[in-house]
């Protein structure tokens, strides 16, 4: 079993969690794009939203945004088929730059296994050219 990623119950009901992370908190403290995705979540009744992380534990929002914005580029994580298991990639300007493996933790977020420096890195390399 792993502790990190324990199987959570099927019973439970949709959005569930053992914890809501912002009660209490005032949302108006968080940048926008975190807001925008705890409502988003919210109004689908899904569990808390929490930032996806790259493997050192940067917030990979916080990283795409700064480097959008420094570059002047898009830049996502998406899938050709997120069905059904498919590929990701990190593309930037609508070309893909490299594979990259990811993992949903217990918690709910997902952690993409590269370094924010790694992350950095190809994009950076990637806009060079």
């Amino acid at each position: 079993m792993d502790n990190v990623n324990p199987p959570r119950d099927a019973s439970l009901p949709p959005g569930y969690d053992e914890e809501n992370p912002y009660e209490d908190v005032d949302l108006s403290t968080f940048p926008e794009w975190w807001r925008r995705n705890v409502e988003e979540f919210e109004s689908y009744s899904m569990r808390p939203y929490r930032p996806p992380r790259f493997a050192d534990g940067t917030l990979a929002p916080k990283q795409i945004e700064s480097l959008k914005e420094e570059l002047g580029v898009n830049v996502q994580f998406r899938a050709k088929n997120p069905q059904s298991g498919g590929q990701w990639y990190i593309v930037v300007d609508g070309e893909p730059v490299e594979q990259i493996e990811h993992v949903r933790h217990g918690e709910g977020y997902t952690v993409y296994n590269l370094t924010a420096d790694r992350f950095e890195t190809l994009v950076r390399d990637a806009v060079q050219g």
